[in-house]
């Protein structure tokens, strides 16, 4: 077979930087294979400047107003992180990854588009990156004119497999290495746990690149609460339409609920619009919460009851489509339909209610649909709020669906798990974190019967689910259960966050040594295997300690002992303390003919972890 493209045909990339396949054919004769690999990920520019939200728009919706991309509250303070950030984006090296973490509502996008605009207004590059899992990205192209570099910014970093979190760096350091482009990845993230760890170590390893963390403090702890109150009243009112409000009374914000600056910025808000209906406003975090939720179905409501355009979907439809739409969305149309259907949500029908959402909520992506409800803090309140088993039951509070009780179980096990089913979990593992029943009631339950949904949502998820304050042990030794045994890229930091969770429950529960050996064992290499050799030595060393113990009252335990302070000697040596590593050899016993024998009294799995040499760099034994 041949085919020939006429010359005007031909496509021609100029003067740009392509992420992405790029496939420019002509004059093709024979059998031809073309495989484009397309990566997980998509970049595009970051748009300096707000969006404006009309006085009208803003009014029907406001919870629209706290948006980052509207900029109604201008950015104040963190003169300490950006002049780090100043820093660190003139610093020599080539390419140089910073991650900053904080809660939820703690302003980390908004100070990402504080400093990526002074950098586009500098000469700099300014892009963002989304994750694509599904490699659904066709690429993108930017031109390469001017400038001093380029800024990465990569939201949910902390929801990235690892492997896709380093493939992005892999190509972007390639690009940094063919073009001289200097290039600054700034990862935003809501924790710096296991999977920081690992990938710090990688890029260190594997590319030379430096990376480090920088925890974002609460705001208040440099601006007091009710100056940044005020700064946001005033320009909520502004955006609002809704003049004298500069006597409203600040409420009480020295709670601990409040050191978000998204919940101060809530309370503005809440302030200004109840102000503006006459009525009196919330106090509690919780509470602004269900008015803001309020006001979304009054706006519901309003248009299902108008006569002129009016939207066919109750308000109580349309509060569990926002429900799913939050857990799930964005998704194509199709998979919006699937998950209506298996969600039971289908009256008056399942392409009315897509489109009367859409209507209320339309997505960035004009592609997609189900855009979930932004800021996550308040998606997160409506997903727990709809939930039974909160004590917030109050006239004024938004009051719970007994749907929602069983929604999120009938949704993610009505079928084959779907691509929106790992996003699902991710945002009801984030819900558990400040609620502790969406823990108890619908996150455990799921986990520890379908243990498989944990897995899909990823390692990172994973993580989160360990570090939830009140673990439930049956859900993460269900989790466990399907971990590999081996090193796997995308989950030695999920294994090693569930082992550190584990171990200390198995080590309180057993006083047989021969169990804590194993426990003990393999809790250290699942630390080492995660980037986090220094946590690992402890329990190796105590590892040592227990076989010595046991071997200097029974020598058949010398086996186990001399395997222990062979991997002991690995971990120290990877950590730079050579000398430490090579400990001088102890006198064998005298009551030790016959050596070695059948170690007894330890378990299977002790002996297995403990009998078997950690591979170092393809090497097996000590160095």
């Amino acid at each position: 077979m041949s085919w020939r493209s006429p010359a005007r045909d031909a496509q021609t990339v100029t003067a740009s930087m392509v992420f992405g396949p790029v496939i420019q054919i002509r004059d093709v004769v024979g059998n031809v294979t073309v495989v484009a690999d397309r990566p997980p990920y998509q970049i595009g520019d970051v748009t300096p400047g707000a969006v404006l939200l009309p006085v009208g728009a803003a009014r029907r919706q406001p919870s629209r107003l706290l948006l980052a991309r509207h900029q109604v509250v201008p950015f104040t303070g963190r003169d300490v992180e950006l002049d780090a950030l100043s820093t660190w984006m003139g610093g020599a090296e080539p390419v140089s990854v910073r991650l900053v973490h904080a809660a939820g509502g703690q302003g980390k996008t908004r100070l990402a588009r504080h400093v990526a605009a002074r950098a586009h207004a500098a000469g700099w590059l300014t892009w963002r990156v989304l994750h694509t899992p599904e490699q659904q990205s066709a690429g993108s192209r930017w031109e390469a004119s001017g400038g001093g570099g380029a800024l990465v910014v990569v939201d949910y970093a902390d929801r990235w497999p690892a492997s896709d979190l380093n493939r992005l760096v892999t190509d972007l350091n390639a690009v940094s290495l063919r073009t001289g482009l200097v290039l600054r990845v700034l990862l935003l993230a809501r924790s710096a746990g296991f999977w920081w760890a690992a990938l710090r170590d990688r890029l260190d390893s594997e590319h030379a690149v430096t990376a480090e963390a920088h925890f974002l403090p609460p705001l208040d702890e440099h601006i007091d609460r009710r100056v940044l109150f005020d700064q946001a009243r005033e320009r909520f009112s502004a955006a609002l339409d809704v003049p004298d409000t500069a006597g409203i009374t600040v409420p009480e914000l020295t709670g601990s609920g409040f050191r978000q600056i998204l919940a101060v910025h809530m309370a503005a808000l809440v302030a200004v619009d109840a102000h503006h209906h006459n009525q009196t406003p919330p106090a509690q975090p919780h509470a602004l919460s269900a008015y803001l939720l309020n006001r979304e179905r009054a706006h519901w409501h309003h248009l299902h009851a108008r006569t002129e355009d009016r939207r066919p979907t109750s308000p109580e439809v349309m509060g569990r489509a926002v429900y799913l739409a939050t857990l799930t969305g964005p998704v194509t149309r199709d998979d919006a339909t699937t998950i209506l259907t298996r969600a039971r949500v289908t009256e008056p029908g399942v392409a009315t209610i897509i489109d009367d959402h859409r209507f209320c909520y339309p997505p960035d992506d004009p592609g997609t649909v189900l855009h979930g409800l932004r800021p996550d803090r308040l998606g997160e309140d409506l997903i727990a709020l709809s939930t039974p088993g909160h004590p917030h039951t109050g006239a004024d509070d938004w009051q719970p669906d007994d749907w929602a009780a069983t929604a999120a179980h009938t949704l993610l096990t009505g079928g084959t798990p779907a691509t929106w089913a790992p996003g699902a979990v991710t945002v009801l593992v984030e819900t558990a974190h400040r609620w502790p029943h969406v823990a108890d009631t619908v996150l455990y339950p799921l986990i520890r019967e379908h243990p498989e949904l944990a897995l899909a949502a990823g390692g990172a998820t994973i993580t989160r689910l360990a570090e939830l304050p009140h673990p439930d042990i049956a859900a993460l030794e269900a989790v466990e259960a399907l971990l590999p045994t081996d090193r796997h890229v995308d989950l030695d930091t999920a294994a090693a966050a569930i082992s550190t969770t584990l171990t200390h429950h198995r080590l309180r529960a057993t006083a047989d040594p021969a169990e804590q050996v194993g426990l003990l064992a393999t809790h250290a290499h699942r630390l080492a295997n995660a980037g986090r050799r220094d946590e690992a030595l402890a329990p190796a060393e105590e590892v040592a300690v227990i076989c010595r113990r046991l071997a200097d009252s029974d020598p058949a335990y010398l086996p186990p002992l001399a395997m222990s302070m062979n991997n002991l000697g690995l971990f120290l040596s990877e950590l730079g303390r050579h000398d430490e590593a090579r400990p001088p050899l102890r006198k064998r016993p005298a009551s030790t003919a016959g050596w070695p024998g059948e170690p007894h009294r330890l378990s299977a799995s002790s002996r297995h972890v403990v009998d078997q040499p950690r591979q170092v760099s393809g090497r097996a034994g000590p160095p």
